[in-house]
Parts: C-alpha cells; sequence; structure tokens
C-alpha cells in the first residue's frame, strides 16, 4: 500500500521526461502537448461543465496588474539597464511611444531611462479601463496616455511622429505581427529607433493548453490560442523576427532569444500575476477553482520549481524565453 506522500505514478513520469528532456526544452514541450491529458486533470478534480455567472474576471484589471505585475517591471528595468545607453537619444526634446502600457507602471520606469528633456511620451493600449487608469495616475504635462491599436490603422499624424518606439511585454498578444511591426516602423521618424520585448517560450501558456483539453474547462478555454504568444512553439523565432522586420525595412537588426528566470514570494503571487493577465470572461467562484487546477498541473508537469525555506515560506521559480528587438528605420 502506497504512502499518503508517495508521489503518484503519472507525476514521476512527467518528472523524468522533464530531466531527461530539460536541454531540449522545445522537443519536451512538443511531446507533452501531444498527450491527451484528460486524466491528469480528472486526477485534481471531477471534469464537469461549470455554469456561468455574472460577475467576471478579465484581463481589464489595471488595478489588480499594478501590484501583479512585477515580473514584467523587473525583466522591463533588467533590458533598459543593458539596451538604454543604445537607443540613439536626441537630447534634443526627444519624442517617443510606448506600446501596450497597461496600466502605465513600466512608461514611469521608461521615463526614467530617458533624456530630462524629452519633448513627448506617449503611451497606448487598446484597453480603456487601463488607459484611463493611467492618465489618472501617471500623466503629466509631456506625458498621455491614449487608446490605440498597433495591429489597427494608424492616425495619419503619427505616421513618422517619434524617434523612438518601445513596447514592454505586450507585442505576443499580437496575432497579426507583420501589421504589428510595419504599423512600429511607420511610427518612426527617419533614422528614429525601436526597443520592444516579448514572450517566446513560456511554459506557463502549455498549462492553458492542457487544460483547454478537459471538458471542464474547454467551453471557458475555446479561444486559448489566442492567448499564447505566436513564438511559443518556435525554436528559433529570433530568425523569424529579424526576416520580417528585413522585409519591412528595418535596419541595424538585432534580435536576441534570452533565457529569463523569475522568483515568485508566494504561490498567491504567482496566481496574482495569472490573473492579472487573465483574457477569459469566468466568474469569480469559477476562476478560483480553475487556479487551483492551474497551478496543479503547472507542479505536475514541472513549470515551477517550488521552494520551502526553513521557516515555512514558499517561493517559485519560472522561467521562460523573452525575445529583445533593437533596430532602426
Amino acid at each position: 500500500m502506497r504512502s499518503s506522500n508517495a508521489i503518484p505514478n503519472y507525476k514521476l513520469y512527467f518528472l523524468a521526461l522533464r530531466r531527461l528532456f530539460f536541454p531540449y526544452k522545445y522537443v519536451y514541450e512538443q511531446f507533452i502537448q501531444s498527450i491527451q491529458f484528460t486524466s491528469l486533470i480528472v486526477a485534481h478534480s471531477q471534469c464537469i461543465k461549470v455554469q456561468c455567472r455574472r460577475k467576471s474576471i478579465t484581463m481589464n484589471d489595471p488595478e489588480l496588474y499594478n501590484v501583479a505585475n512585477s515580473l514584467q517591471k523587473n525583466a522591463a528595468v533588467q533590458c533598459l539597464n543593458e539596451y538604454a545607453k543604445k537607443i540613439n537619444w536626441k537630447n534634443i526634446g526627444d519624442s517617443a511611444i510606448d506600446l501596450g502600457c497597461g496600466d502605465g507602471s513600466v512608461t514611469v520606469i521608461l521615463k526614467k531611462y530617458m533624456p530630462s528633456n524629452y519633448k513627448k511620451l506617449v503611451a497606448c493600449d487598446i484597453s480603456e479601463k487601463a488607459v484611463k487608469y493611467a492618465n489618472e495616475h501617471h500623466s503629466d504635462e509631456v506625458t498621455m496616455f491614449k487608446v490605440m491599436d498597433i495591429q489597427g490603422d494608424l492616425p495619419e499624424e503619427m505616421h513618422s511622429a517619434f524617434h523612438h518606439v518601445f513596447s514592454f511585454y505586450a507585442l505576443h498578444w499580437i496575432r497579426n505581427q507583420e501589421k504589428a511591426f510595419r504599423n512600429i516602423y511607420n511610427l518612426l521618424d527617419e533614422g528614429g529607433d525601436c526597443l520592444l520585448t516579448f514572450l517566446g517560450y513560456a511554459p506557463l501558456y502549455s498549462v492553458y493548453s492542457i487544460l483547454s483539453q478537459c471538458s471542464k474547462w474547454e467551453s471557458w478555454l475555446k479561444d486559448v490560442k489566442k492567448f499564447i504568444s505566436p513564438y511559443h512553439d518556435m525554436q528559433e523565432p529570433e530568425k523569424k523576427v529579424t526576416q520580417m522586420m528585413q522585409e519591412i525595412g528595418f535596419r541595424n537588426i538585432d534580435v536576441k532569444c534570452k533565457e529569463m528566470r523569475f522568483e515568485f514570494d508566494s504561490v498567491e503571487a504567482m496566481k496574482n500575476t495569472v490573473k492579472a493577465i487573465e483574457p477569459f470572461d469566468m466568474p469569480k467562484d469559477v476562476y478560483e477553482e480553475f487556479m487551483q487546477d492551474y497551478y496543479s498541473v503547472a507542479q505536475d508537469i514541472g513549470v515551477v520549481e517550488i521552494n520551502n525555506n526553513n521557516i515555512g515560506d514558499t517561493s517559485i521559480n519560472c522561467s521562460y524565453s523573452l525575445l529583445v528587438v533593437c533596430a532602426s528605420k
């Protein structure tokens, strides 16, 4: 008879596979994706349909995002520390645009790296709630926030209007990547440059794919592919991005795929980060149950590493890849 503390067979199986394929994370991920995970989900909770109620959680919660986006802010600081010196600052009244600004907290970080005499900083997001929050908390005489979809048609007055284009942790949401990058090119003045960061391979995305195969969650996660980075399953996404930018006309293109690691100081912190960017329209009580399954599967397939210290506190390590792009017009 197995003790209550023994590791279930399926967990040992996935842990062994993860160790075997660790140097080849893409191969491991593709193998895992090919397996039917319904039985794994059943191990955590009975697969039944959940009825929809009215009160919902979506990613349009700027107040939650403001307190739960430490991963994004930390990576933005790392990126700016390394790349800000490569930006061709004019120092005569620079103009810049920040795409996908969300609540505006990363835009505030960006301002610290810009010349003190910059002329204009426009920050954009597709979410009206996020832009309203950002304007209320972070706008000033030279910094404004506006609603804009970077994969839509650019307003005429924004063509060639900026010396610099920035974007942090946003472009992976865009389905039409070529249109977005063409718009970025058109936003830039001649000789202008851009610094862009967006997700590539992110194991936490795989949890959504797995849960979407269970009848309990399939109706909620039917658009899961729209949520996952278009570069998640690419072995060399930097080559794809470089080729696309060359065809558009960018110069001095430098695309790096960086391996990143972030430590959440608690399980709750990780759950809040996932919740803050959650695009699926789930009622609050359903979402709480969803997060229980999400966290369990994340543990089972080894996409999070749990650390317990000697005073009982728990932290969680999460690895992912980040595409960092520098280029000029």
